[in-house]
């Protein structure tokens, strides 16, 4: 069964949820800009009898705090996942991240190499599509504020994600939303996150990071993406001292909920060449 826990990072109380066993190799694993830890349920499943799977509620989601000071950088989610290497006493950890989680990986990869084992990159690169970028904002601009029950929301986020199994549909309801005053849903994600006034990473900064990391690096894409193109991520390969890459067929943008088995079928393996 999995567990959770909770450490802290400065002000905050970050939450994680962990599969397997203390001794095994740290897997931590980051989620993307709206997800949660669970959203690796699956993946911490497939992996757990090889593997201890760490994954984190970032910052401002799902179970653990809110920024007060509205503070959603990628230099404050590095000195969280930081912070939570030396909570749990690891040496060295193998870091999977997925979109924003990407970017964070690849920056605390550039930081902290002496700390990284390997490095899983999930549908993130330092330049995105436009034809993605723009769905994204779309959805943004539809989103209620909240739903009057779990049937309303599930249906909403069904829309949203249609590869998507019934279990990941559960998990997200459970996990992207609270209940309110008057039973009513909201989300468990602060709304300055998406503050307009903060403004992205230039892409230079990623580029750069790549070009630091040193460790083996697995870059996996949605064979159905339309946030990441092929074009980019041989560009991402060129960068790197140590990396391959691979597609995975019948997954968009939220590859490791759109095929498990295939997102599985790639990753663990590439795990256990690099943990051997």
């Amino acid at each position: 069964m999995p567990k959770s826990g909770r450490f802290p990072s400065g002000s905050l109380n970050l939450h994680y949820v962990e599969w397997g066993q203390p001794g095994a190799t740290a897997v931590v694993a980051l989620h993307g800009l709206r997800a949660y830890g669970w959203w690796f349920a699956e993946f911490g499943e497939a992996a757990q009898q090889d593997f201890r799977v760490l994954a984190l509620d970032q910052r401002g989601r799902g179970m653990s705090d809110w920024a007060p000071d509205g503070r959603y950088s990628t230099d404050a989610y590095v000195a969280d996942l930081e912070q939570f290497r030396e909570h749990l006493g690891l040496d060295r950890m193998i870091l999977l991240g997925h979109s924003m989680g990407g970017t964070n990986v690849v920056n605390y990869a550039a930081r902290y190499p002496q700390h990284v084992q390997a490095l899983v990159i999930v549908d993130s690169a330092p330049e995105l599509d436009i034809a993605g970028l723009s769905r994204i904002r779309q959805e943004l601009a539809r989103t209620p504020a909240l739903f009057e029950s779990r049937a309303v929301a599930r249906e909403f986020l069904r829309s949203l994600h249609g590869r998507a199994s019934e279990g990941n549909l559960d998990t997200r309801v459970t996990w992207m939303l609270r209940e309110a005053d008057g039973g009513r849903l909201v989300w468990r994600i602060d709304s300055a996150i998406f503050d307009p006034k903060m403004t992205p990473d230039p892409p230079e900064r990623m580029w750069t990071a790549l070009r630091q990391v040193a460790c083996p690096t697995l870059i996996v894409r949605g064979g159905l993406s339309d946030l990441i193109t092929s074009d980019v991520v041989e560009r991402m390969l060129a960068a790197l001292k140590h990396g391959r890459a691979v597609d995975v067929p019948d997954a968009g943008h939220m590859v490791v909920e759109d095929n498990p088995d295939g997102f599985n079928a790639v990753v663990l393996p590439f795990l256990k060449s690099v943990s051997a």
